[in-house]
């Protein structure tokens, strides 16, 4: 018997309640709204920092607002209407008075104080309430409620409260015990990656995360194996809950394609889950009962949906006392467009034929550089995440991307270098595995497919230098430029003699005054290096484009690595005169042989706002493929498109586009 989830089409709604919204919630009412929404998966607040059912467990501090239908009620409604319930649970606080009776409990700061928040205190991953009464916890609520699935929200090292406070590493006793046994070390004092003991720490961080989730997930199938679990990716079964949201004092840019980065990398590397990326509803922790822009909810749904992810909408309180309903039309009529077209998104698979590597120690600038730079010069590709990279498949990529992902496993740079081997291309940007997986320096280069002999030096004060254009037929988009600026760290290394070698370093010179704004030396340090290396190649940038890009986003950048992916690596993107603002997709029905192309129109994104997007006109897109269409079908107009194929292209006309368009190509 197969799980519930699977191949279920997941419309899910977090109603993220207050004690008070049980002061007079009502079951039928609860369920009528979701049901306006169309959704049928609900994620509610169950167990952790409050019970919201009657508890029997001293150590689990009991809702006094228990006055409305019960949470039994509820889940047996939406049970009746064919809706499944999961539970919210939160286990990294507890209620002042369960300090008061267990102060051992308690996260530590390095001069031993606890964070109260509200009279919330926080909890060690590693103290005894979390190793096990935390799972005393869970035991009752799946034996008593007849849920269908779990959720714990704000799990393993928390070193920061509600309102952003920061307050170190967790000094607690069961801390520094468990690190002395497992490192023979002391805590370190600060998040220092210089710092060989707190490489260790990271190590520990690692290995007991792993060990509590295999921990809380034997318990759980030893007691309701027919729960689906959340972010227990490694092992296989179960969804990946994940937040699109915003902040108050979050740096800008804002992550424009956050929806679309947390669900790809969720579909590439863990296939055989739900992929459950949820729009937050409310602008930040403090205002939770103001909405963000509407069309920025219905971005982030429609890159859910083009990168083959379920919808997710989550607010604060009930949908029947919401305050802001601003939000709620356009997620409504993402949720109906779902509904009305749920089998079409069961059982997707990417057609992408490249790879970005992306994992917990990314340099986030640049994998998100790297991610504009594919997505808006249209090429098709996945995330891969590192801790499952070596086992995934890697037979349909023709290359793969590490944006400056400096901790790599010996055995994935074997693989690695055995993919350029084979045919493949391997693109290293950085200080790419310059660290091996327990965050020590390699002495040696890290991959024999880019022909790296040795590093001379890793310099970092880069600022006001540039690489000089020599030759433009390399650089057809620069042809108006023959300088590249570049700023952040730049890697002094000795290459094979079969590598080719372009652009030229100019090193840093005065920028100020005018009369001395001139560079004098011109060097042979390259740019970008290209290595045949068996049947494929390794293309080095000893440098950070994707932050320059990401943080500043100059045509500069954008153009050089344009001309990058397509000559140097011998990439293909996709064809027409799409513009860089929309997003494009191409997913198989595993079902069948069809495909579904999505476009989705990210012009709406204006400096910190988000508005609807123009109505684009007359758009064609060319995509490689060998299949036969016969048919191009619009799932969002109903409308047949006209289309035409030739030497292994497909041309199809897209007469009009306003946020997101799907088209299924029906094929032989």
């Amino acid at each position: 018997m197969s799980d519930w989830w699977t191949g279920r089409p997941w419309r899910m709604i977090q109603t993220n309640l207050r004690e008070i919204d049980m002061i007079d919630i009502d079951a039928g009412r609860y369920v009528a709204d979701l049901q306006s929404f169309a959704a049928n998966v609900v994620l509610i607040n169950t167990a952790g920092i409050i019970a919201s059912y009657p508890t029997d467990l001293p150590f689990h501090t009991q809702s006094p607002f228990l006055q409305g239908d019960s949470l039994a009620e509820i889940i047996d409604a939406c049970h009746e209407a064919d809706i499944r319930v999961l539970a919210r649970t939160d286990f990294s606080k507890v209620r002042r008075p369960l300090y008061e009776e267990h102060p051992e409990w308690a996260y530590r700061t390095r001069e031993g104080k606890i964070v109260d928040y509200h009279g919330d205190v926080h909890v060690c991953i590693n103290g005894e309430y979390q190793q096990v009464y935390a799972l005393k916890i869970i035991e009752e609520a799946l034996t008593r409620l007849p849920l269908d699935g779990i959720f714990f929200n704000m799990g393993g090292y928390q070193t920061r409260d509600y309102s952003g406070n920061y307050y170190g590493i967790c000094h607690c006793q069961s801390c520094q015990r468990s690190f002395r046994e497992r490192h023979n070390l002391s805590l370190p004092t600060a998040e220092d990656m210089a710092d060989p003991v707190y490489r260790a720490y990271r190590l520990f961080q690692r290995e007991t995360v792993a060990e509590h989730r295999q921990k809380v997930h034997d318990l759980i199938v030893s007691i309701r194996p027919d729960v689906a679990i959340a972010n227990h990716g490694e092992l296989g079964r179960g969804f990946v809950r994940q937040e699109s949201n915003t902040a108050i004092e979050r740096p800008l840019p804002h992550w424009q394609y956050s929806a679309s980065d947390n669900t790809k990398w969720v579909v590439s590397s863990y296939p055989d889950l739900v992929c459950s990326n949820t729009s937050v509803d409310f602008i930040d922790f403090p205002y939770r009962h103001v909405a963000v822009s509407p069309h920025q909810q219905k971005l982030r749904l429609a890159q859910n949906l083009a990168q083959g992810g379920a919808l997710d909408y989550y607010l604060i309180g009930r949908l029947d006392n919401h305050e802001d309903r601003t939000g709620f039309a356009p997620v409504k009529a993402m949720f109906r467009y779902h509904a009305d077209h749920e089998q079409e998104y069961v059982g997707l698979r990417s057609c992408a034929p490249i790879a970005l590597l992306n994992g917990p120690d990314a340099n986030v600038g640049e994998f998100r550089g790297w991610f504009r730079f594919l997505s808006e010069h249209h090429y098709l590709f996945d995330t891969l995440m590192v801790e499952v990279a070596t086992e995934r498949p890697w037979d349909r990529y023709a290359a793969i991307i590490l944006p400056d992902y400096r901790p790599l496993s010996d055995a994935l740079l074997a693989r690695l270098d055995a993919f350029a081997e084979a045919g493949g291309t391997v693109i290293a940007v950085g200080q790419s595995g310059f660290l091996d997986e327990r965050f020590q320096p390699r002495a040696q280069p890290p991959l024999r497919c880019l022909g790296m002999e040795r590093v001379r030096m890793v310099r970092d004060d880069m600022r006001s230098s540039y690489f000089r254009v020599d030759d433009h037929a390399d650089y057809p988009r620069l042809a108006d430029t023959d300088l590249v600026y570049m700023d952040g760290s730049y890697v002094y290394a000795d290459y094979g003699p079969s590598a080719h070698k372009s652009l030229r370093l100019i090193p840093p010179h005065p920028f100020g005054p005018p009369e001395r704004c001139y560079y004098t030396q011109v060097t042979h340090e390259p740019g970008v290096i290209v290595h045949p290396y068996g049947a494929g190649r390794g293309l080095t940038i000893p440098w950070n484009p994707g932050v320059l890009f990401h943080r500043q986003g100059y045509p500069n950048t954008y153009e050089l690595i344009g001309d990058v992916v397509q000559n140097a690596a011998g990439l293909e993107p996709l064809g027409g005169n799409l513009p860089p603002m929309v997003e494009a997709t191409v997913l198989e029905q595993e079902a069948s042989s069809n495909l579904l192309l999505h476009l989705v129109n990210g012009a709406g994104h204006f400096g910190v706002s988000f508005y609807a997007p123009p109505t684009m006109h007359d758009l064609t897109v060319v995509v490689p493929l060998e299949r036969q269409v016969v048919r191009a079908h619009s799932l969002v107009t109903g409308e047949d498109y006209r289309y035409e194929q030739q030497e292994g292209r497909m041309t199809v006309e897209v007469p009009r586009l306003e946020l997101f368009e799907a088209i299924k190509l029906i094929c032989e």
